[in-house]
């Protein structure tokens, strides 16, 4: 019998999206940079104490942070800014007031292993002689938010003050001890501060705004350069003095290393527009899905750092192994080993659990096979990729991996080779339990596990388990879950094993990838004959005759970004060329799902393990020969039979 209680937890319609420009690094995120006059709000650090993210927020109307420019006492206007992003991840904004013909230039740049950001304002005459300069930032903080799914106010003390160290003021919120904080310095003296955050300072328990401003007047010239150093911490002390820190190393050098930091990883195409979009969605995953916690600097595995996701700041394991990782090995497979180690303790007790907290703790519960498979899929992807056979020696991995393959034998059918699951991968629940894309992922997982249990210290018995069960699941999959469809036999999405089968698809975890991960070939009649129903007027989650016609599912009724990575995936690169060429998503970045005549964001903004995969299917498809079949194959774990 279908399920009948099929409640879906689907995503609020963007109205109206604004395209922003985030940057970060592994502490702190910006996710709330532009487009207007430079401004930036709701800085975030993730934290364990407060089990998701710590953002600093403006109030109604007014950010956090914007610049105030002035020469000789008469305000810069910065109201038709441009914005731009250097090497691929530093916003950049550029202004001109033909008023008082100056030029102004902002850059905001987190550098990497280091808790804060810098915030540098150049100005210039475009005409004249010496001018008298005074350059600054302009803050109104209104709240401290919590973000875990949503947001919401953190009650208690805020508390600003100007230091004495650095002249800058410092903000620190307290619902009870101190939570989070954020100091700042600057290259310039003297600094004039005020507002609320002058020398004496202030305490505020309520809901009204405090207001501060700093602000260096420099002697007369041409041109003027300041940068603004923000330090992150979990206190007052340790912000101001990392903001110290800051200053001492100086912008041009912080500069310096990031944008060497960041050429260093980029990636190459031969287009350059995709080139760009694939390295700014590469950084998106690198620094969103991922990051350090200010209060422990644990490193935690997130779906997205910016409070614009509708489920951010909280764990899931296809996100975080089977979409951000590959993107994140593109660019550092040390970083992807760190993941994985991560995984395979912190999160493992929940291993196919639904939704967890940054610090692996239960959030949101279901049980979901694709993501229990995640687990040795995203091992052997890393072992693919990098010949790292040592990771197969770290205890946690292999506590881990002997926990996941326990799990899978909980969900076996009594009588058939095939596994169930609650959820389907797009989080909605299943109309039948035995799901053809979720038995694939298992099949690859326990033919892997049987290659290297031995190796990372499986029992005999377990090993076995495996190596007898793997190729029993892909026949079973022939023999249960194919279905006579209108272009021919074909791949059902579900089946209860009573003689009921689904003829279906969802992006987020697509019947496209059947060949991908190897359970087919490219070429099996059967696959063809799906990849070609998902793409035809049968299916009632294609649009054909938008401008944008890639493929959408009821958890949100227009074309997925999903959809691209997909169709990269399985031979239909000129649709998904067109797509990131000509779509605009969300300002560049993926989405969840998109308007299927706009290209314009319908769902799920700032989707940072979405990203990930996006830039690992767009290398691998659009940088070279085609790739058909999954990473694996042949790395020491080749399928039986």
């Amino acid at each position: 019998m279908p399920n009948d209680r099929r409640i879906l937890t689907v995503p609020e319609e963007v109205e109206g999206p604004v395209a922003v420009l985030p940057t970060g690094n592994e502490y702190v995120s910006l996710p709330l940079v532009g487009p207007a006059a430079g401004v930036v709000d709701r800085p975030g650090v993730l934290s364990m104490a407060a089990a998701g993210l710590v953002e600093f927020a403006g109030a109604p109307g007014e950010p956090l942070l914007q610049p105030r420019i002035e020469v000789d006492g008469s305000p810069v206007a910065l109201d038709h800014c441009t914005w731009e992003r250097v090497d691929h991840w530093l916003p950049r904004f550029r202004a001109v007031d033909h008023r008082t013909q100056v030029a102004v230039e902002g850059t905001l740049f987190a550098p990497p292993g280091h808790k804060g950001f810098v915030y540098l304002l150049q100005a210039w005459c475009k005409e004249g002689g010496s001018r008298s300069f005074r350059v600054g930032l302009e803050g109104c903080w209104g709240e401290t938010l919590q973000t875990i799914y949503t947001s919401r106010r953190v009650h208690g003390v805020r508390a600003i003050r100007r230091d004495r160290w650095t002249g800058a003021p410092v903000l620190e919120t307290r619902p009870g001890v101190a939570l989070a904080a954020l100091g700042f310095s600057c290259s310039a003296v003297p600094l004039e501060c005020s507002g609320d955050g002058g020398a004496e300072g202030r305490e505020l328990a309520g809901e009204q705004p405090l207001r501060f401003a700093m602000a260096v007047t420099l002697p007369a010239g041409t041109h003027a350069t300041v940068a603004f150093y923000a330090g992150v911490n979990r206190d007052a002390d340790g912000a101001r003095t990392t903001a110290v820190d800051l200053a001492r190393r100086g912008w041009q050098s912080l500069l310096g290393d990031t944008r060497d930091w960041l050429r260093r990883r980029a990636v190459a195409l031969p287009d350059t527009r995709l080139e760009q979009l694939l390295n700014l969605n590469g950084f998106f995953n690198y620094f969103y899905a991922l990051g350090e916690t200010i209060d422990t600097e644990d490193l935690v595995l997130v779906t997205s750092r910016s409070p614009l996701y509708y489920v951010s700041a909280a764990f899931w394991a296809r996100d975080a192994l089977l979409w951000s990782l590959p993107g994140v090995l593109l660019f550092d497979p040390g970083r992807a080993r760190d993941m994985l180690v991560t995984a395979f303790t912190r999160y493992r007790r929940h291993a196919g659990i639904h939704s967890l907290y940054l610090d692996g703790s239960l959030l949101y519960p279901g049980f979901e096979l694709d993501e229990l498979a995640a687990y040795p899929v995203a091992l052997q992807r890393y072992l693919a990729a990098t010949g790292d056979r040592a990771i197969l020696q770290d205890e946690g991995v292999r506590e881990g991996l002997a926990h996941v393959e326990s799990r899978f034998w909980e969900w076996r059918h009594r009588q058939v080779d095939l596994f169930g699951t609650m959820l389907c991968p797009s989080d909605d629940p299943a109309t039948y339990p035995y799901l053809t894309y979720d038995n694939a992922l298992a099949w690859r997982a326990l033919d892997f596990l049987a290659q290297v249990g031995a190796e990372a210290g499986l029992s005999g018995g377990a090993i076995e388990r495996c190596r007898r069960t793997a190729p029993r699941v892909r026949q079973a999959i022939y023999e249960h879950l194919v279905a006579e469809g209108p272009l021919g036999p074909m791949f059902a999405w579900s089946a209860d094993l009573e003689g009921n089968r689904e003829i279906y698809d969802e992006p987020p975890g697509s019947l496209q990838l059947l060949a991908y991960y190897g359970l087919c070939e490219p070429g099996d009649p059967v696959y063809r004959n799906t990849v070609n129903w998902i793409h035809s007027r049968h299916n009632p989650h294609h649009y054909p005759g938008a401008r944008f016609a890639e493929v959408g599912c009821p958890h949100a009724d227009h074309p997925f970004v999903m959809g691209i990575f997909n169709s990269l995936l399985s031979g239909r690169q000129d649709i998904a060329r067109d797509i990131l060429l000509n779509a605009p998503l969300d300002g560049g970045l993926a989405c969840e799902s998109f308007d299927r005549n706009t290209g314009v964001v319908k769902t799920g903004q700032a989707f940072a393990t979405c990203a990930g995969f996006l830039a690992y299917a767009m290398h691998k498809a659009l940088s070279g020969p085609v790739l058909t079949s999954y990473p694996g194959r042949d790395c020491g774990a080749r399928p039986h039979g």
